[in-house]
């Protein structure tokens, strides 16, 4: 199987080619900011994608204007609405693969809040923080953005509508349901982030650190292959896991409250 990799020249993009080679694929282009984004699409299976925001829009508006059938692996973030509304009508001609982090975790971290976003209500007032390296130029984090549009969801509300990302001077007091947060810029963190519900008496919070951007890169492989067999579509994380979790959710349910009865 061949890939292509637009941002090649970048830590994740030179770690996704490390990765390929080692899991057996081959590299068919290499394409940064100086390079034509054709190339990309020439005598690959796949396009990966881990650039900037300027670079993917370029690269969608290319696939679009060609009518390209090559599918594609998106995750870059910070993108603009033009950008999603680009992806969307890529989708309608290849399998169209886009999800701001690419850990197995973070899925079980977002479905998880999105479920104690549906078991508590809006008096609990709910902060996503996150940290990443001084490198990181877009804030909030895409993965800050999901969890907190995952709460939005749950509790049927636009997360446009309650999001706080400013807070300076004199400011004013916090409204029920907003979803605050808060972002970090140091070091050579890799990426932590952290959604808590609090209330007058008590908290829950749910947290998740990577150590290692190799986890991101072994899954984008695996992505990979799981991509080139599906139809095309506009899919997300939640597409490729939900095969490995819901039946263990469905399981977990069953098996958590019949173990609890039975303790009685």
């Amino acid at each position: 199987m061949k890939i292509s990799v637009l941002g090649a020249t970048g830590s994740m993009g030179g770690l996704i080619i490390k990765t390929a080679l080692q899991e057996g694929l081959e590299i068919s282009g290499k394409v940064s900011s100086k390079n034509s984004i054709s190339e990309l699409f020439d005598d690959t299976d796949t396009i990966i994608d881990f650039s900037c925001p300027l670079a993917t829009q370029s690269m969608l508006e290319y696939a679009l204007q060609s009518e390209s059938i090559v599918p594609v692996i998106i995750g870059t973030t910070g993108l603009s609405d033009e950008c999603i509304d680009l992806m969307k009508a890529c989708s309608r001609n290849t399998p169209v693969f886009y999800s701001p982090n690419m850990s197995f975790l973070i899925s079980i971290v977002n479905m998880a809040v999105y479920a104690i976003g549906k078991l508590l209500d809006d008096t609990f007032d709910v902060e996503v923080s996150e940290t990443h390296h001084r490198l990181k130029k877009d804030a909030p984090s895409g993965t800050a953005l999901m969890l907190g549009n995952s709460v939005a969801k749950s509790r049927g509300v636009h997360l446009s509508d309650v999001a706080v990302f400013d807070r300076h001077g004199i400011v004013q007091q916090r409204k029920q349901g907003d979803i605050g947060f808060c972002v970090r810029r140091c070091g050579k963190v890799v990426g932590e982030h952290e959604v808590s519900f609090v209330s007058d008496n008590e908290e829950i919070t749910v947290s998740h650190k990577a150590f290692s951007k190799e986890i991101f890169a072994k899954s984008v492989i695996k992505t990979v292959r799981w991509l080139v067999a599906q139809s095309p579509a506009l899919y997300t994380m939640n597409d490729f896991t939900k095969d490995m979790i819901v039946p263990v959710v469905k399981d977990l349910y069953k098996d958590f409250f019949s173990l609890n009865r039975n303790r009685l």
